[in-house]
């Protein structure tokens, strides 16, 4: 029976120590690609897909409605003629309320999202990133840590921001390649 209890106690002992580790805040890396002309976070690449303007159009309209809810409130434009689309996208970013643990929204960014689509190629540009409000509040103020209103939150909603474009730029190369289509050989 002293046994269990000195077992039991060198276990408590031991959450009791690393209970701090646990505690600490982790800091969230991102990494947003900036525009060097200017200052502006962008993610934009051409990317080689086997294919004609149209059928590339095809595959990128499958690729809003499948990522977007209601792909027709993105659009302003949809020209499968000249090739592009472009609209405005949106996301919510959230803070975690320290008091109750519970995680709380923080607004909504909207940003740019433009498709070219050529010969073989197409090209993603996602851009113009904002919170919504009553006046464009740029994200890239965000990143001066310097800034006498700093937050802490700041950093979680960029990493947000970055995660939830890299899933969005992964999601829409996986659906631009070409559907595999099976027989049914039996």
């Amino acid at each position: 029976m002293r046994h269990i209890f000195y077992i039991h106690a060198f276990i408590l002992f031991n959450v009791l120590l690393s209970a701090p580790l646990f505690a600490q805040p982790q800091t969230q890396s991102y990494n947003l690609p900036i525009e060097p002309d200017s200052k502006k976070v962008m993610y934009r690449e051409v990317v080689e897909q086997q294919g004609t303007p149209a059928y590339l159009y095809d595959k990128a309209i499958e690729w809003f409605g499948y990522y977007y809810l209601n792909p027709q409130s993105i659009y302003s434009v949809q020209s499968k003629e000249n090739g592009k689309i472009e609209g405005l996208g949106r996301m919510k970013i959230t803070y975690s309320d320290e008091a109750s643990g519970v995680m709380k929204d923080a607004g909504v960014i909207v940003y740019q999202i433009k498709l070219e689509l050529k010969e073989n190629k197409y090209r993603y540009t996602l851009m113009d990133f904002n919170l919504k409000g009553a006046s464009r509040y740029p994200i890239e103020k965000w990143m001066n840590k310097s800034d006498p209103a700093y937050n802490s939150n700041w950093d979680s909603y960029l990493y947000q921001i970055d995660t939830t474009m890299q899933r969005l730029v992964s999601t829409l190369k996986e659906k631009m390649k070409p559907t595999v289509v099976k027989k049914d050989e039996w």
